[in-house]
């Protein structure tokens, strides 16, 4: 997840190199989580900082800074273990019962998120125990999307 994902671009006329923050007229896929911050700004740090803090500043004020705080948010310190021979097991039991509705269908959509996740033409049958948490994620997306029918 971004907080920001823009384009550079160069003026025609003014030579100006520009950040495009948001497309104006949806062309261009750009946006930003911050809702007040400017379609665009010059290509530069301190611009960037500059139309941050004044779209965190406008939101604050709307919302009688009930949302915005100066307290840092910590990470948690322990990570997640995740159980990779029930997750194997999860995902095969899953897979087999989709396989066995209608293979034709649900083969290609299964190998769609595998390949999402872990990348083109990889198995789940290839990873190691260090990518459980993979298999978590693809376990969850096939939840998600064929959760209706299993």
């Amino acid at each position: 997840m971004a907080d920001i994902y823009c384009y550079a671009t160069i003026d025609e006329a003014s030579k100006e190199r520009k950040l495009i923050l948001r497309s104006l007229d949806g062309t261009v896929d750009a946006g930003c989580r911050f809702r007040y911050i400017k379609p665009e700004i010059s290509l530069d740090y301190q611009a960037l900082v500059d139309a941050m803090n004044e779209a965190i500043d406008k939101e604050a004020k709307e919302n009688d800074n009930k949302y915005v705080t100066e307290k840092r948010e910590e990470a948690p310190a322990t990570a997640v273990e995740y159980d990779y021979d029930a997750l194997m097991a999860e995902f095969n039991d899953l897979a087999g019962k989709l396989m066995s509705k209608d293979s034709t269908y649900y083969g290609p959509r299964v190998t769609q998120i595998v390949s999402k996740i872990l990348g083109k033409n990889k198995k789940v049958s290839e990873t190691t125990r260090d990518q459980a948490e993979f298999i978590y994620l693809i376990v969850g997306e096939m939840k998600d999307e064929f959760g209706s029918v299993l």
